[in-house]
C-alpha cells in the first residue's frame, strides 16, 4: 500500500510517498480501508514538527481526521461497513479517562502525532476508536467530522449553546468555524459569524461582519476564537455578562492579557476547549443523522500529490484541504 512518511529532519521537504507492507488487524482491531483523509492545522505542524507533543514512531505517518470502509470483519464490525476514526490515543486506566475524558489522557496524545495516522491507504485501529456513519453523510463530510466538526461540536457544548442564546463565531469560513457556525444554528442559536467571506450566510449565519466592524454595543453569550492572539481583545470585548468565551486555537498567537475585574466582576468565562470525547462524537454522529452538515471544499489532492497540497495549504483558498488516498 502506499503512504505518506515524514522522516527527520522534520519538514515538508522530507515528506515521502512509499510503497509498504499492508498492516494486519489483531484481536480487537479494526482493518479499515481509508478512503479520504482531512489536511487540518494539527496534521502541516506535525509534519513540520511544530506541535506540542513528541512524535511516535520516527520516521512517522501522520493523519489525524479519516474516514474509510471495513476492510475485512472483526468481532463487532462488518466488511464494507463505513467508519470514522476517534482521533486519541487513550489507555482507558488514568482518572480522565476514567472520568470520561480519554480525549486527555495522561499516558496518551493525538492519534496520528503520538501513534502513526491516517496518511495510508489502510491502517489498523482499536475497535473503541471505530465508529459508524450515518448512511446520508457524504465521503466529503465523512472526512471532516474526526477533527474539524468534532472540535467544534465539543466547544459549543462546553459554552453552553442552546435554543436563543447568542453565539460569535471568529474564523467562521474557516477549518472549523464552518461547522461552529452550522452546529450553533442549528442547535436553536442566533449565530453571527466574523468572516471577509459571504458565503458562510448559507452555512446558518444571521449576519456576516469583518473583524473590524462588529458593532461595539453587540455582545454574545458565548464567543468561539480559534484564532488565539490576534482576535483575544475583541472576543472579551464582545463577551457578555455571563457569557463564555470557548478557546481552542492558536494560529495568530498563544498569548493574551485580559481586564481580570472584567471576568469577575460580569461572571464571564473562559473555556479552554481540544478535539472531544468519544461520547461527543457518538453524539455528533447522533446529531448529523436530523441535520444536514455540510463542507466547502478548496481541493481534493491523491496521496501521491501531498507535496502539492502542503504547497497549496499555504496558499489563500476557501475551505478545507482532503486527501483521497486513491493512488496515481
Amino acid at each position: 500500500m502506499k503512504a505518506a512518511i515524514v522522516y527527520e529532519p522534520l519538514g515538508n521537504e522530507n515528506l515521502k510517498i512509499e510503497d509498504i507492507e499492508d498492516p494486519e488487524a489483531r484481536n480487537g482491531q479494526v482493518l479499515i480501508e481509508v478512503k479520504k483523509a482531512g489536511l487540518n492545522p494539527v496534521d502541516y505542524n506535525t509534519i513540520n514538527g511544530k506541535i506540542v507533543y513528541k512524535l511516535n514512531p520516527l520516521p512517522h505517518i501522520p493523519g489525524t481526521e479519516v474516514y474509510g470502509t471495513v476492510a475485512e470483519d472483526s468481532e463487532n464490525f462488518k466488511k464494507g461497513e463505513r467508519v470514522v476514526v476517534y482521533n486519541r490515543v487513550f489507555d482507558g486506566t488514568c482518572e480522565q479517562c476514567i472520568s470520561g475524558n480519554e480525549h486527555l489522557c495522561v499516558n496518551g496524545g493525538i492519534w496520528g502525532v503520538v501513534s502513526n495516522g491516517g496518511y495510508a491507504q489502510k491502517v489498523v485501529v482499536p475497535e473503541k476508536n471505530v465508529f459508524r456513519l450515518p448512511h446520508s453523510v457524504s465521503d466529503e463530510m465523512a472526512a471532516s467530522i474526526g477533527v474539524a466538526a468534532l472540535t467544534s461540536f465539543r466547544a459549543l457544548r462546553l459554552g453552553g449553546c442552546s435554543p436563543g442564546k447568542s453565539v460569535l463565531v471568529f474564523g467562521a469560513s474557516g477549518n472549523t468555524g464552518m461547522f461552529s457556525v452550522q452546529i450553533a444554528s442549528m442547535m436553536g442559536c442566533e449565530v453571527y459569524a466574523v468572516s471577509r467571506k459571504d458565503w458562510i450566510e448559507e452555512f446558518g449565519a444571521t449576519e456576516v461582519f469583518e473583524a473590524d466592524k462588529i458593532p461595539e454595543s453587540m455582545k454574545f453569550d458565548v464567543v468561539i476564537n480559534p484564532l488565539g492572539t490576534l482576535f483575544w481583545k475583541d472576543s472579551l470585548k464582545h463577551l457578555s455578562v455571563r457569557g463564555s468565551l470557548v478557546t481552542f486555537g492558536v494560529f495568530t498567537g498563544r498569548e493574551g492579557t485580559l481586564d481580570i475585574a472584567e471576568m469577575y466582576t460580569g461572571e464571564r468565562k473562559i473555556i479552554g476547549s481540544t478535539g472531544g470525547t468519544r461520547l461527543d462524537l457518538r453524539d455528533l454522529l447522533e446529531f448529523m443523522k436530523t441535520h444536514d452538515l455540510r463542507v466547502k471544499i478548496a481541493r481534493e489532492f491523491k496521496i501521491t500529490d501531498m507535496q502539492e497540497a502542503l504547497k497549496f495549504y499555504n496558499q489563500n483558498h476557501e475551505g478545507r484541504i482532503l486527501i483521497s488516498m486513491r493512488g496515481s
